[in-house]
């Protein structure tokens, strides 16, 4: 049996019905309905429900995705500093890890664009992680001022210029992480700008860079609806007074707030707590659940385990209908373990 919740119209008003009708004839009640209402945009109302539960992580790939502008030495030393804090907090004793990294140089003139720096081409814990991570993020301050780093990582993870080079770092049953650092915002237009254009084309509005939202999508679907991503940036803040030569990274800030990231400051002169804070969120528990379709924001209902959990910017969740997402923001996020149930009706 199938409980359908719909909208019958009638010459006066809207009634709410729901009724339980045998699956066979389900279809000839759905198209009776469709039939009798006309155009109306709001015939059918389905009810439904997403379970999730809260798992944790015990394989990782992270890639970092480093600036190499010529502005950027002294923050590749603050995040080499930083890393075994980074690395405790993501659980080097527990969690099985890949540790990769790209620059943000993605001219086409540049022969390792999109590869992975060092040989091996990523770090695991039988290797000598640590100072070996250390030496490969301070990648240098000679590549390109249209840093694409958006580009630069989903180049790194997909495409088959680089398959050979790159091989084995992603796994599929591994939670993705990727971290950006850049003083800069995001300059990723698939090289419509020429390798002799000047950073400075990035911030014209008539540049097509291909949209944040597409790169979300991108991401996400690399893992797809049974994984988990989870993208952080370290960026120029929204005022970036008293931070030379940066720029607020708003594109950046995009991607990782939409997929479960963290956004940090690179204008701190100590990244200690940032890189805690980061490894933190990779292996701790996801605080961003995206729905299987948008919802009708009014209907939706929250339930993890058994209590239930109201719409609260500080202390429950928030949702996102550009990305039907449901977000556990402030001091409320479902421990590791617990089930969330959440149920709403389809917008139509």
């Amino acid at each position: 049996m199938n409980k359908v919740g719909f909208l019958a119209c009638s010459p006066v008003t809207w009634h709410q019905l729901e009724v339980v009708v045998p699956a066979t004839i389900l279809g000839a009640a759905l198209l009776l309905m469709t039939t009798a209402c006309g155009n109306e945009s709001s015939i059918l109302r389905l009810d439904q429900e997403d379970i999730f539960t809260q798992e944790g992580t015990d394989q990782v790939d992270i890639l970092w995705v480093v600036d190499n502008s010529n502005s950027m030495e002294e923050e590749q030393i603050l995040v080499a500093d930083g890393f075994a804090r980074f690395i405790r907090a993501v659980g080097s004793s527990t969690v099985d890890f890949h540790i990769g990294l790209v620059t943000t140089d993605m001219d086409l003139g540049n022969e390792d664009r999109g590869k992975l720096v060092g040989n091996p081409s990523y770090l695991t814990v039988q290797d000598d992680y640590q100072d070996e991570f250390m030496s490969r993020v301070r990648v240098g301050i000679e590549g390109s001022d249209k840093e694409r780093g958006l580009q630069a990582a989903y180049y790194a993870l997909t495409s088959e210029e680089v398959a050979d080079s790159n091989a084995g770092f992603l796994r599929e049953s591994a939670v993705l992480a990727i971290v950006f650092v850049s003083d800069e915002d995001d300059c990723s237009d698939e090289n419509a700008l020429a390798d002799d254009v000047t950073g400075d084309e990035c911030y014209d509005p008539d540049t097509p860079l291909v949209s944040s939202k597409d790169y979300i999508d991108s991401f996400y679907d690399i893992k797809g609806d049974d994984g988990r991503v989870v993208v952080s940036s370290i960026v120029g803040p929204m005022a970036e007074d008293g931070c030379e030569n940066t720029w607020p990274g708003h594109r950046y800030m995009a991607v990782a707030e939409n997929l479960d990231g963290l956004v940090a400051d690179i204008c701190q002169t100590d990244y200690g707590d940032i890189m805690d804070d980061i490894g933190s969120r990779i292996s701790g528990p996801t605080h961003v659940f995206y729905l299987t379709h948008e919802a009708v924001p009014d209907s939706i209902e929250v339930i993890v385990d058994e209590e239930q959990i109201y719409s609260d910017p500080e202390d429950g969740w928030q949702y996102d209908a550009e990305f039907a997402a449901l977000r556990f923001d402030g001091d409320y996020v479902p421990e590791l373990g617990s089930t969330i149930y959440v149920y709403y009706d389809i917008a139509g």
